[in-house]
């Protein structure tokens, strides 16, 4: 009588077009759910550019600044505020931008090198005889050695005891990157020592800056050990940054850092590449603290290069509010642009609830993938196991087991498709900057070399076991649907017991698969065809052991109980 009464409702199911219009209502809302996580711009390893662009929204734009400094009369300013917002917008400058700076130079003809307004300065320069109208910076200024005299007596007439503590450096000895002054090719060190006075002299060190400088040259003239390589790397800083920037540029600069660390990733960063100059300089003249900017180009590199100077093309918001996501900029794949712009349309009009609310965005957008993976499960229900519904209790535990399942694969790979740096973990290299800039020991090209492998094991095992994961978990799912199925049957209970017997070895597939996967990973591990650690070789095997274990203690064993108990 219950095998009777069990017939009947497996025998009892939904008709093909009552399945087919559920399915077409389920695909539309898989459709709907899949648009709208489309349209929300919020990553979890990026920043979208339109989430900067609303940011930016209503903020004073670079362009702006850039002919606020021109008509103020500071093209040293001016000039590379320009030369980046250009940049970032992919243009060329503009004759009447071109104009404007000629008829300012040609007015003040000394601005070409102090960069503005800059009265001390200017009273050397006047008295300069060998001013180069291509080279304006302060270090190739400074090299003729009328200049650097002129300079000197100058200096000399300072009434800080910190400028003339700077000026003793002048006799030192023992430098690793310098010659001495008082050798024939001491000018570097000595236009270097000249900058940095005259930087003491226009109050454009911070207090812990101008502390350590001082503090340094006063124990190196002293004759303590070790400190000469301290004010080398000061000096060294000076002088990668006076290479390359005009007196208001470089006093801008150095009044913008705070500290030793600031100063050396600054004069690092320029020495890497001198059109960096202007991007750091635009970049502390709209943020709030040049921590923030040090911090994100460090941990981002060449990303948040290119990052920092697209927030910049759109205006002093989008600095901020990418210095606050601290991400790198958000790179499309190569499909993106085959998208229908109602994609994109719908994230022009998110993308400003996106900046607002930034983590109930990326919220929203799991939720909506979820259930774009909870409906394509429910389709595939109503198509396949439509047709023979599961008893109450069981269909219950499906719906909750494949749908969350589902959910979680679909949103996966949706993620992984529209970010493809979602797996990409590098490991972060900060601290290294001091040792370059100072050279106080050659780089080994081992470590470098070690360093890169390890990003890429990183990123390849993080791969891995994610693949791993997932094929066992299929594997799972799998083993549960045959138990269901063999339950669901028609037939005695001994002929259960012997059907859920006959599928032993499908219940230990679990294992099967793990142990092959951990001999295909060491086998491809040892030809050096990936570079995959043996932590994902082993986890291959760690997850087929506790996937059948679950399996078999959770539902295997209650099953056959249950038909042992209702065998007479």
């Amino acid at each position: 009588m219950p095998t009777h009464s069990s017939a009947a409702r497996g025998g009892k199911g939904r008709s093909l077009w009552v399945r087919i219009p559920i399915s077409v209502v389920l695909l539309m809302l898989a459709i709907s759910s899949l648009w709208l996580g489309m349209s929300i711009p919020s990553y979890f390893r990026s920043v979208s550019p339109l989430v900067l662009e609303a940011a930016a929204d209503g903020t004073a734009s670079l362009d702006k600044q850039a002919v606020d400094h021109l008509q103020s009369g500071r093209p040293g300013l001016a000039q590379p505020l320009m030369e980046v917002f250009n940049s970032a917008r992919r243009r060329g400058t503009d004759s009447k931008w071109d104009a404007s700076m000629a008829g300012l130079l040609q007015e003040h003809p000394y601005y070409r090198w102090s960069g503005g307004p800059a009265p001390f300065f200017e009273e050397f320069l006047k008295q300069a005889d060998f001013l180069n109208d291509k080279e304006s910076a302060v270090i190739p200024t400074l090299l003729p050695p009328e200049h650097r005299r002129q300079l000197l007596g100058f200096l000399q007439q300072s009434p800080s005891q910190k400028v003339h503590q700077i000026l003793k450096t002048r006799s030192l000895g023992g430098w690793k990157r310098f010659y001495p002054v008082y050798s024939t090719s001491g000018h570097p060190l000595e236009a270097t020592i000249l900058t940095a006075a005259l930087l003491e002299q226009s109050a454009s060190f911070s207090n812990e800056i101008r502390d350590g400088l001082v503090q340094a040259a006063t124990l190196a003239v002293e004759g303590q050990a070790g400190a000469v390589d301290e004010l080398e790397a000061y000096y060294i800083s000076i002088l990668s940054l006076g290479r390359h920037a005009d007196w208001l540029q470089l006093k801008t600069l150095v009044l913008s850092l705070e500290t030793r660390e600031q100063l050396l990733f600054a004069a690092q960063t320029v020495q890497d590449d001198s059109s960096n100059l202007a991007i750091l300089l635009a970049a502390y003249l709209n943020a709030d603290s040049p921590s923030a900017v040090n911090q994100y180009l460090r941990q981002h590199g060449d990303r948040g290069r290119e990052g920092l100077v697209t927030a910049l093309g759109m205006g002093e918001g989008a600095v901020e509010s990418l210095l606050e996501f601290n991400k790198p900029l958000y790179q499309p794949p190569g499909f993106w642009r085959s998208l229908p712009s109602i994609v994109t349309n719908g994230q022009e009009q998110l993308k400003t609830f996106a900046e607002l609310f930034p983590h109930v965005a990326l919220t929203c957008r799991v939720f909506a993938f979820g259930l774009c993976g909870f409906f394509l499960v429910g389709i595939a229900r109503t198509l396949i196991l439509g047709r023979h519904p599961p008893p109450a209790h069981e269909r219950r535990f499906l719906i909750n087991l494949d749908s969350m399942v589902g959910a979680v694969l679909v949103t996966l790979l949706v993620w992984v498709l529209i970010e493809p740096g979602l797996l990409d973990f590098r490991p972060n290299e900060e601290g290294r900057l001091e040792i370059k800039l100072a050279q106080i020991g050659p780089t080994d090209p081992l470590q470098s070399t070690e360093s890169a492998l390890e990003t890429m094991i990183d990123q390849v095992t993080i791969l891995v076991l994610l693949l791993f994961f997932i094929l066992q978990l299929l594997v799972f799912i799998f083993g549960l649907i045959k138990i269901f199925e063999i339950r669901r049957q028609t037939v005695s209970p001994e002929k259960k017991l012997h059907l859920m017997d006959n599928e032993e070895n499908l219940f230990d597939l679990g294992l099967y698969v793990g142990l092959g996967g951990t001999v295909l990973s060491l086998i491809l591990v040892v030809l050096n065809i990936v570079d995959a650690s043996l932590m994902a070789a082993y986890a291959s095997t760690l997850f087929g052991i506790i996937f059948v274990a679950i399996l078999k203690v959770g539902f295997v064993r209650p099953s056959r109980r249950q038909l042992i108990m209702e065998t007479k």
